[in-house]
């Protein structure tokens, strides 16, 4: 399989036009870096600062339902995928669509979330067939599926899910670029943590990620509560968790066990707004920024926040 390069006669144009804004853009994200992070009164559920927002849907380029975001080994970009068909993207930073590399028909289309490695692999989510693809995005494209199923201690995960519905699966996944451990979360009933070896052979751990854990919204009861994108900081050595229904971000500390939330909430022209349906979620740390990507048909967009400081 070859590496297929999509440019649209749109994304070319767009390519052309899009220099001074995304050189704009970067100033602004670099500048906005030094800028000091928000002291909030309260420690739990700060809401967010604004950057900016773009729009990125584009049903062309097989990239009409956004799901999963993580910093790519390339400065300015991210990787996603999509929904729509078996693809991996790159998106800038600005919300323009660059490279697409089409993944095999055995891959699926019930692609989900999406890390980045060290190695320049990328890891994607199958939710349906509950697997692990390992990308290489090279020229021929390489990929290799790796079931959940296949894991040593699978087994102890799979009794807490006997009754997990089919479309309750694999939702996040992110890499801990230090020790290269894996963490995928799955948002059904019960909603889980499983934390893999660098390797992909192991379930070290499977962590509930229940009420009792912290996972608890005043917005939705404990069964509608869903966890739809996660990623990791280096910083705090803590995951960031993304839920759609709830409308706010998880911080867990997997060592300590604990749980912060912030408000997927903020304000633009004035006006107290929320993200809608975000799906997947990125920290850039060097700049101080957060990345949500939302999954709202032709709505969908790139939202830049500054990281709120707990």
């Amino acid at each position: 399989m070859t590496e297929n390069r999509v440019f649209s006669s749109k994304a070319e144009i767009s390519r052309c036009f899009c220099k001074l804004r995304r050189l704009a853009f970067t100033a602004s994200l670099v500048a906005a870096a030094f800028l000091p992070w928000t002291d909030f009164a309260h420690a739990d559920n700060p809401g967010l600062t604004l950057i900016a927002s773009f729009k990125v849907a584009d049903k062309s380029e097989g990239f009409s339902e956004p799901s999963g975001l993580s910093l790519s080994n390339a400065e300015g970009f991210l990787w996603s995928v999509s929904d729509a068909e078996p693809g991996l993207h790159l998106l800038g930073t600005d919300g323009v669509l660059g490279n697409s590399f089409k993944l095999p028909s055995l891959a699926g289309s019930d692609l989900e979330g999406v890390a980045s490695r060290k190695d320049g692999s990328v890891l994607v989510l199958q939710e349906t067939d509950r697997s692990i693809l390992v990308v290489h995005p090279t020229d021929p494209i390489q990929l290799t599926t790796i079931p959940l199923t296949s894991l040593k201690g699978y087994s102890d995960a799979a009794e807490l899910l006997v009754g997990n519905p089919l479309n309750k699966g694999p939702e996040g996944i992110t890499v801990d670029p230090d020790t290269g451990r894996v963490f995928v979360v799955i948002e059904g009933q019960p909603r889980l943590l499983l934390v893999l070896s660098p390797e992909l052979t192991d379930i070290e751990e499977i962590i509930p990620l229940d009420r009792e854990a912290g996972f608890m919204s005043d917005r939705v009861g404990d069964d509608e509560l869903d966890l739809s994108g996660l990623a990791w900081s280096r910083s705090s050595r803590s995951l960031w968790i993304v839920s759609d229904k709830s409308r706010q971000i998880f911080v867990y500390n997997p060592k300590s066990k604990s749980v912060k939330s912030i408000s997927l909430t903020f304000t633009e022209d004035g006006k107290q707004k929320e993200v809608k349906h975000p799906e997947g979620i990125a920290l850039d740390e060097t700049r101080g920024l957060l990345y949500i990507l939302t999954d709202d048909a032709k709505k969908s967009r790139l939202y830049v926040f500054n990281i709120p400081k707990f």
